[in-house]
């Protein structure tokens, strides 16, 4: 069984490769939103590492 967060790094990497490819066709708007929600993800895992570091201490 797969992990919540390897999925949610998954989706993250897949968002920012599509945004990337978004940038390189011209749509910036798709581009920038593909990017900010690759972002957000990547906020949220390190605010969840960040947690479990802290409960392992």
């Amino acid at each position: 069984m797969v992990k919540q967060k390897k999925i949610l790094g998954i989706v993250g990497a897949v968002l920012a490769i599509g945004g990337g490819i978004t940038w390189f066709l011209h749509q910036y708007l798709v581009s920038v939103l593909l990017w900010g929600a690759a972002g957000l993800i990547l906020l949220k895992l390190n605010k969840a590492k960040r947690k479990a570091n802290s409960k392992r201490r």
